[in-house]
């Protein structure tokens, strides 16, 4: 038994005539009326009763046509899936994030995504840049949003926006009454870039750019764990560094934000994914994410 066969069986069911059935199908008269004959041998039962004059579906016949109804929808429904996988709008992806990309971009891209395609199923993570590097690699991950440049083997990258970083302190800190903080501010202070076990991003940029300006930082290697990152900050004289976006929501908790002068680093973000993903999905979400990441920096 043949899909076409079924599909033949439904235009006469429907039409109650050859004629216009073959029409239908473009097909011949004599060849619907072949393909009927064929269908009727495989099942076993006559499905059709005509004569010069009328056709009628016998009741094994309409007992058929429901369920040959059933397997032309699932045939085209099953057809429906492939063509939207193949299109990238349909399956799952597993995205790992950093704060900023995450409030920035995957934001507005999952409700675009959800929009796009209901039926996509997300799992997201948030992760520090080594380890969504890691995990990419693993094939644990379809698509990481990272601090670069990144330079991994076997991992391609797309550059998306540059996101500021700035300082904060507890709201009693000697500095806490400024707007504005320069880099020979910071000389005299403890600063925390970070918590143990994170990347080293933001201390990078930090220190680059502040001896851009003829001041030395201090590398300060983190040995606070991430739950008592906050805690110290809001009870020492030190000073933190994190990005824009994360500052944002420490001043909700009540710390001090300082944008930096004579320059503020920047953290690049990018989109990062296997060098072997060649799927339609990964491909159109980074097409998406370009996009979104263009929007962001006009607005």
């Amino acid at each position: 038994m043949e899909l076409r066969q079924l599909e033949i069986f439904r235009a006469i069911a429907e039409e109650l005539h050859f004629g216009r059935a073959a029409e239908r199908l473009f097909l011949a008269q004599a060849s619907v009326s072949q393909q009927l004959q064929r269908l009727e041998s495989h099942v076993g039962v006559r499905l059709v009763d005509r004569s010069s004059r009328t056709v009628r579906l016998t009741p094994a016949g309409k007992v058929f046509l429901a369920e040959a109804e059933r397997v032309l929808s699932a045939a085209d429904h099953a057809v429906h899936r492939a063509r939207e996988a193949a299109a990238g709008r349909y399956g799952a992806l597993r995205i790992a994030t950093n704060y900023p990309a995450s409030r920035l971009l995957l934001l507005p891209l999952l409700e675009d995504l959800r929009a796009q395609n209901p039926g996509l199923a997300t799992m997201l993570r948030e992760l520090g840049t080594p380890d969504q590097l890691r995990a990419l690699r693993r094939g644990d991950l379809d698509l990481a949003l990272v601090y670069g440049p990144v330079d991994v083997p076997g991992v391609t990258s797309a550059h998306l926006l540059d996101v500021p970083v700035v300082a904060i302190v507890r709201p009693g800190h000697p500095l806490a009454g400024r707007d504005r903080l320069l880099y020979d501010d910071v000389l005299g202070f403890p600063t925390m870039t970070g918590y143990q076990g994170g990347g080293t991003m933001i201390e990078e940029v930090l220190v680059a750019t502040a001896a851009r300006y003829g001041t030395r930082l201090p590398r300060t290697p983190s040995t606070t764990e991430p739950s008592g990152y906050l805690l110290e900050l809001e009870t020492t004289d030190a000073i933190g560094f994190c990005s824009l976006p994360r500052a944002e929501q420490y001043r909700a908790n009540g710390l001090h934000v300082f944008r930096l002068d004579p320059a503020e680093p920047s953290l690049e973000i990018h989109v990062a994914w296997s060098e072997s993903a060649d799927e339609p999905l990964v491909n159109s979400t980074v097409a998406q994410l370009v996009r979104l990441a263009e929007t962001v920096r006009k607005a």
